[in-house]
């Protein structure tokens, strides 16, 4: 487990001494879950959390990382972190956070490449069975037959 230690200067060099007590009610992988579910069910299903980092300061927290995937790529990188406290649960979650993670997913997905499907095997493709006809969308958004 890491701890991150917050506002706290430390000297380059010398002996640094800290003394912590912290209670914990809230663990990694509560903080974690929690996390995982408020994603889905607030932002996207196909955002997830990662195991986080306790941060002592002020008040102790568990930073719980967030990812984005996509099912051309997997995992395809972190958009952001959400603050549970380690005491009572709450989540630190405004419109500001919420939307930063969202511009962030949005950088990494115009990074990605085009997805491209793939040609499925001859032995998948059914046999006996007429081709389906193909539309287009055109400009003015009217489906048309392909020509």
């Amino acid at each position: 487990m890491t701890i991150l230690l917050d506002n706290i200067t430390i000297p380059e060099q010398g002996t640094l001494t800290i003394h912590l007590t912290i209670e914990i009610k809230v663990t990694a992988e509560q903080a974690r879950k929690k996390v995982d579910r408020w994603l889905m069910d607030q932002i996207s299903s196909q955002m997830g959390a990662e195991t986080p980092t306790l941060v002592a300061g002020e008040r102790t927290a568990w930073r719980v990382p967030v990812y984005i995937s996509f099912p051309s790529v997997g995992h395809a990188g972190t958009v952001g972190t959400i603050d549970v406290d380690a005491q009572s649960g709450e989540m630190e979650v405004s419109p500001d956070k919420i939307a930063d993670i969202e511009r962030q997913a949005q950088e990494i997905a115009k990074r990605l490449p085009s997805y491209k499907p793939h040609t499925p095997p001859p032995e998948f493709i059914p046999k006996n069975v007429p081709p389906a006809k193909v539309f287009v969308v055109t400009e003015d958004s009217q489906l048309k037959p392909k020509e």
